[in-house]
C-alpha cells in the first residue's frame, strides 16, 4: 500500500502548537515501515471533522490545484467518493479504528480547497498486539534503534510516544494499521503466507488464473477463483528500473528493501499499459555512515532537522534552493533542477546548522551534549566549513548573512519559509508563531554541515487500472482476472500529494475496490 507519511494525532490541547500531554501512549513500535495515516477526503455522511464539513468539491479542487495536469480525473473522483465507504468497511471488518489527526494541516493548505486547520488525515487508534498472538512478531517494522531519524522518530514526536521495551503491547501509527488489518484477516480464517515471492502470473483461456510462487521448499502454483490482486509495492529498490523510468536522481529508498518491482514485471509480461512511471513519493534523505537495513545501505527521511530553526539547506555554490520546511514530496523539483551547464546543481545539497541548533535539538540521532561525529564537519567558522565540505565559502557567507537579516524580521522573501501553516508543524513547538517555529539565525560557532539528497518512500508508477483496479492492457481493454492496488498500480493523483497518508489512502481505496470486484464481480457503489 505504499510507505506513506502518516499523520500522527497530537495528544495535546489545540492543533499544531505547544502544550503538555497526559499519559502518552507507550508504543512498542512506531510504524510498520510507514506512518500509518490514511486520508480519504470523506464526504457526508462520513463527516468526522470538528472544523466543518469536508466536501467532495473542495477535495477535488485541492488535488487539481497541485497536480500539474498529471492526474487521472475520473479515478481521482472515484478515490475521493470511495474514501468514506472504505473506512466504514475497514472498521467493520478488522481491528482498525481511525481518529482524526487533529490540527494536522494539508501539505499545501493555502491552495484552493486546502485545510490549514487539518481534518482530512486519519490515524489508526493504538492497537493491542496481544490480540494477534504470535503474529505480533511477524509484522515488518523498522527496528527501534538509537537514532532519532526518519518517519518512525518523526511520528513518535507528534504522538508524544516513546519506544518501549519488547514486552509492551500497544502499538501506534503504521504498526497499528497493519496489526489491525491482520486481525481482521485472521478472524476471517485467512492464514497469510510469509517469506514467499511471486514470480509469474498464470494465464489460461485469456484470463489470469493464478500465480507462480517460490518458497524455501521450492516452486509452486496458487490458483485464484476471482482474480489476482497485485499489491507488491513499487520498484524503488531495483536500480535498473529506477534508472530507466524515474524523472531524475533517486539516491535511496526509505521503504523495505523487498520493493523491487516484482508486480510491475509480472504485469508487463502480460501487456499491461503503464502510467506515472516517472514519478515517486519523493523525500529528502540522509545517509548515516555504517547505517544498514536488512544488510543494505539505509536511507533516512529528514524532516525535523531541516524544519527546526537555525538550519538551512544549500547547494555547492552555498545558495539556498528551496523552502526547507515545506512538504517533502514537492522538494524533489528543487533537487531535480537541471542547469544546462552545471547539471543537477542542487543535488547533493547540505544541511547547514549552528551550535545553538545542535545544543537545543540534537541532530540526526546525536543528542545535545554528545560527541560530534566527524561527518558533521564541525568548523570554527563558515570559511572552514566551506573548505571541509566543498561548499563555496563566499556564497555560503553571503547566504547566511542574508538569512540572518531576514529571520530577524521573521520573513523569508526568497522561498517563503514560515508563511504556510504546514511549515511550523515539525518545528520548535515552543515558539509562539508559525514563522518562529522554523526560522532562526545561524550565528553561533561552531558550524556544521551534513549531505542531503533526494530519495523516495516508494515509486508511483505501474499498470493503469480502471475504477475497480482491473489492470488495463496496452490495447485499452482490461486484462481479465488481473487487478492492482497501492504502489503496484499507476498512481491516480499524478504529481499531487495532498497530505499525510497520501500514499496509503489511495492504496487502501483500491485494495478495497479491487478486492470487492474480484470477490463479487461487482463494483463498489459510490
Amino acid at each position: 500500500m505504499g510507505q506513506g507519511g502518516g499523520a500522527p494525532r497530537p495528544t495535546r490541547a489545540g492543533g499544531g502548537g505547544g502544550g503538555g500531554v497526559a499519559r502518552p501512549p507507550r508504543a512498542r513500535r512506531g510504524g510498520a515501515r510507514g506512518g500509518g495515516g490514511a486520508p480519504p477526503p470523506p464526504p457526508p455522511p462520513h463527516d468526522r471533522c470538528a472544523d466543518g464539513p469536508l466536501s467532495v468539491a473542495d477535495a477535488l479542487s485541492y488535488l487539481h490545484a497541485q497536480s500539474l495536469n498529471s492526474m487521472d480525473d475520473e479515478l481521482v473522483e472515484v478515490f475521493v467518493r470511495t474514501g468514506a465507504a472504505m473506512v466504514d468497511f475497514v472498521e467493520a471488518h478488522s481491528g482498525v479504528r481511525f481518529e482524526i489527526a487533529e490540527g494536522f494541516p494539508d501539505y499545501k493548505p493555502e491552495l484552493p480547497g486546502g485545510r490549514p486547520g487539518g481534518g482530512r488525515s486519519l490515524s489508526p487508534v493504538a492497537f493491542d498486539l496481544s490480540r494477534i498472538g504470535d503474529w505480533r512478531d511477524r509484522i515488518t517494522a523498522f527496528p527501534a534503534d538509537w537514532s532519532n531519524v526518519g518517519f518512525d522518530a518523526e511520528t513518535r514526536a507528534r504522538l508524544h510516544a516513546t519506544v518501549a521495551d519488547e514486552s509492551a503491547d500497544l502499538c501506534v501509527a503504521g504498526t497499528a494499521l497493519i496489526a489491525g488489518l491482520l486481525a481482521g484477516v485472521l478472524d476471517a480464517g485467512v492464514v497469510p503466507r510469509t517469506r514467499v515471492r511471486a514470480t509469474e502470473l498464470i494465464a489460461e483461456n485469456g484470463a489470469i488464473s493464478g500465480v507462480r510462487i517460490v518458497t524455501a521448499a521450492g516452486e509452486s502454483t496458487v490458483r485464484a477463483r476471482g482474480g489476482v490482486v497485485l499489491a507488491t509495492g513499487g520498484f524503488e529498490w531495483d536500480p535498473v528500473l529506477v534508472r530507466s523510468y524515474l524523472r531524475g536522481p533517486m539516491h535511496g529508498a526509505v521503504s523495505p528493501p523487498n520493493n523491487t518491482g516484482d508486480g510491475l514485471r509480472m504485469a508487463m509480461a502480460h501487456g499491461a499499459d503503464l502510467g506515472t512511471m516517472s514519478e515517486a513519493w519523493w523525500v529528502p534523505i540522509v545517509r548515516i555512515p555504517g547505517d544498514t537495513i536488512d544488510g543494505k545501505p539505509r536511507s533516512r527521511s529528514v524532516r525535523l532537522e531541516r524544519t527546526r530553526p537555525r538550519s538551512i539547506m544549500v547547494n555547492r555554490a552555498g545558495k539556498r534552493f528551496v523552502n526547507e520546511a515545506s512538504e517533502y514530496n514537492s522538494m524533489a523539483g528543487a533537487f531535480h533542477y537541471l542547469d544546462p551547464k552545471g547539471g543537477y546543481v542542487n543535488d547533493p545539497g547540505w544541511i547547514v546548522f549552528d551550535a545553538v541548533h545542535l545544543r537545543r535539538y540534537g541532530f540526526l540521532g546525536v543528542a545535545p551534549g554528545d560527541p560530534v561525529p566527524e561527518w558533521f564537519c564541525e568548523s570554527a567558522d563558515l570559511a572552514e566549513l566551506g573548505a571541509r565540505t566543498g561548499i563555496d565559502p563566499d556564497g555560503l557567507a553571503a547566504t547566511v548573512a542574508a538569512w540572518n537579516r531576514h529571520v530577524a524580521a521573521e520573513a523569508d522573501p526568497d522561498f517563503g519559509r514560515g508563511s504556510s501553516a504546514y511549515d511550523g508543524w515539525w518545528g520548535d513547538e515552543r515558539a509562539a508563531t508559525v514563522a518562529g517555529r522554523t526560522l532562526g539565525p545561524i550565528d553561533t560557532a561552531p558550524y556544521y554541515a551534513v549531505p542531503v539528497t533526494v530519495g523516495a518512500m516508494g515509486t508511483k508508477g505501474g499498470p493503469r487500472t480502471d475504477r475497480d483496479g482491473r489492470v488495463r492492457h496496452v490495447s485499452g481493454a482490461v486484462i481479465p482476472g488481473l487487478f492492482a492496488a497501492g504502489n503496484a498500480m499507476a498512481g491516480v493523483t499524478g504529481r499531487a500529494y495532498g497530505g499525510a497518508g497520501g500514499t496509503i489512502g489511495p492504496g487502501m481505496v483500491w485494495g478495497f475496490r479491487a478486492g470487492y470486484a474480484a470477490a463479487t464481480g461487482k463494483s463498489v457503489e459510490i
